[in-house]
């Protein structure tokens, strides 16, 4: 019995590196970003990969860099860069709505009064154009999960000695 115990904990550590051993369904060319087990990240474009490492290139001026398959804790691909014109644009209503009734309704009986209704839909309008168009220039890139490595086992040099690491990412 604690032979298989053995046997199940060892095969559970090691089925990630077996799996890190076949390529990953990215083609060179495309825009990735690894994850470390260390924790950080790096974003740059795939040159190759093979069984044991990925290069890619993280500027366009500078040398590919390799990245060991077993120092990799995740790899995604890029969906993308897209702008938030929509979130802004409402952002910018709901602010402007409000603001507009509010200061609409608090100005009853002056010459330039509008009142509650048409401050809230002149400043909702105003706003609305505005976040839309700092939505535009507000930009992001999407990503998708290709390769999550949840368990890493290393060796990682404590100060003096050896050391050993063991890195579970739920």
């Amino acid at each position: 019995m604690r032979h298989a115990t053995l046997l199940l904990v060892g095969l559970w550590v090691l089925a990630p590196a077996v799996a890190a051993q076949d390529t990953l369904k990215i083609d060179p060319g495309e825009r990735v970003r690894l994850t470390l087990g260390s924790g950080r990240s790096t974003v740059g474009v795939l040159v190759t990969q093979d069984r044991d490492s990925l290069r890619i290139r993280p500027r366009p001026d500078a040398p590919p860099v390799a990245f060991s398959r077993g120092g990799i804790a995740g790899v995604e691909a890029s969906l993308g860069r897209h702008g938030h014109a929509g979130p802004g644009a409402l952002v910018g209503l709901v602010a402007g709505v409000a603001a507009g009734a509010a200061l609409g309704g608090s100005c009853s009986g002056d010459f330039l009064c509008p009142g509650a209704g048409a401050g809230a839909l002149l400043l909702g309008g105003t706003g609305l154009l505005f976040g839309a168009l700092v939505g535009v220039f507000v930009r992001s890139e999407r990503w998708e999960q290709v390769y999550d490595n949840r368990v890493q086992v290393g060796f990682a040099p404590p100060g003096r000695g050896l050391g050993v690491r063991l890195s579970i990412r739920l």
